[in-house]
């Protein structure tokens, strides 16, 4: 399999993976009167990864890509590796809460991609996976009133 069937194949997969996302947040309820519901977060994030990834297959079909021909062993490395990182979070969420398991998952995807122990990369990173999490968790949490899983720690 060549990089660009592999591009192909993931932006087919993440769109349906968008399109199941738009269906089960619905099921929970996109608006209560004037206020998100619980399925708001889901049904917007779904949209984005649908119209991003047709973006993309539609790129990838058409020859836009400039993409390497075959992967490297540190290229399936660093996919599975990802990959890996995001089952831990879809399991790790129910008990550390959606914000610190954003935190993890930022952190490890960063590390897994550019992996660097320099002290000016760990710092960005370090930063932004926990500015981030923190600033969603205010605006969707707090401001919009989306209920947003929560773990031991109440986080």
């Amino acid at each position: 399999m060549t990089i660009r069937q592999l591009d192909q194949a993931v932006a087919l997969f993440l769109i349906g993976l968008g399109g199941y996302l738009i269906w089960a947040g619905r099921q929970y309820g996109f608006m209560q009167g004037t206020t998100p519901g619980a399925g708001y977060f889901p049904v917007l994030m779904g949209g984005v990864l649908v119209v991003l990834s047709v973006v993309n297959l539609g790129r990838s079909l058409g020859g836009l890509e400039r993409l390497k021909a075959d992967m490297t062993r540190g290229d399936i490395v660093r996919f599975v590796g990802v990959v890996v990182a995001m089952l831990a979070f879809v399991a790790a969420t129910p008990w550390l809460g959606m914000t610190v398991a954003t935190m993890l998952l930022m952190l490890a995807i960063s590390l897994i991609i550019r992996p660097s122990l320099r002290g000016r990369h760990l710092v960005r990173v370090g930063l932004t996976a926990v500015i981030v999490p923190v600033v969603c968790k205010l605006l969707f949490s707090e401001l919009l009133r989306v209920p947003i899983p929560s773990g031991a720690l109440g986080f």
